[in-house]
């Protein structure tokens, strides 16, 4: 499956299935078959959405705690870079540079998977400190904050490596893509030929195939990804006062749209401003 479709819009992935079933509704014969079509179909359905619902629910869960744990690191970010900028003035332009640079690097990678890769980065941000002396008890205050947003952060990463991990393997996909197989092909069977009839059959069979398109994204990290893995780290490129930041794949085939008129595209060793 190609990068543009995996990250294409679930609706949009449904209205392609809409038109696929479409057409099959209209060069399919009609069938009569000897099995009891409505039995297989009504026990098919209850075991399907028992299945779908289970795995939405744990795919869910551990999504919900993705986003936490995304904010809680942004937000770690944006309060080291102020509070620096608040006691430690004369670490603020290196401290900026390296959360600068770890951003970039973070977005070389799915939201699920970028922890392990970026490990000397984020402890870059920190290692600016080395040397910094409190010249007060403010100063005192503001690297103890700091020394205990590392811990707590790095906690955080490590956790988003484990929520991040999808829960559907190729067996439980097997099984659920089997299982909507047998209802649309049971709701085929059921047609008696008449408009009605195929219009049902034909939202029926969408209603299945969309609701894998839904746990996949869900599965993947990838529902409502616009907000907490893409927006919400721009959030701490405008805090340190750097443009927005996109890799190019993220804006190859529509997956996103960037909202600014400037911002920087491109790889950490080779940036370009783009000027809308």
């Amino acid at each position: 499956m190609s990068k543009y479709f995996r990250h294409l819009n679930p609706i949009y992935k449904a209205f392609l299935a809409f038109i696929i079933l479409g057409v099959l509704a209209v060069i399919v014969p009609v069938y009569k078959s000897p099995v009891d079509v409505a039995a297989v179909l009504g026990a098919t359905s209850i075991f399907y959405s028992i299945l779908l619902g289970f795995y939405i629910a744990s795919a869910m869960t551990n999504l919900s705690r993705l986003k936490t744990l995304a904010a809680s690191e942004t937000g770690a970010l944006i309060a080291v870079y102020h509070i620096i900028e608040l006691s430690l003035e004369d670490k603020l332009k290196s401290t900026a540079e390296a959360i600068d640079a770890y951003l970039i690097k973070r977005f070389q990678f799915e939201v699920n998977d970028y922890t392990e890769p970026t490990t000397k980065d984020f402890f870059a941000i920190f290692n600016c400190l080395k040397g910094a002396k409190a010249k007060s008890d403010g100063d005192g205050a503001a690297i103890d904050y700091v020394a205990g947003a590392m811990y707590y952060v790095a906690q955080a990463r490590r956790e988003i490596t484990v929520v991040g991990a999808k829960i559907m393997n190729s067996a439980s996909w097997a099984l659920m893509i089997l299982l909507s197989f047998i209802i649309v092909v049971s709701l085929f069977l059921m047609r008696d030929g008449s408009l009605i009839g195929n219009i049902v059959t034909i939202f029926l069979s969408t209603a299945a195939i969309f609701s894998l398109f839904i746990l996949n994204d869900i599965d993947g990290n990838q529902f409502g990804e616009e907000q907490f893995a893409i927006n919400i780290y721009q959030d701490v490129f405008s805090a340190i006062g750097r443009l927005h930041y996109y890799p190019e794949h993220y804006l190859q085939g529509g997956r996103y749209k960037p909202k600014v008129k400037q911002y920087r595209v491109g790889t950490p060793g080779n940036l370009k401003v783009v000027q809308k």
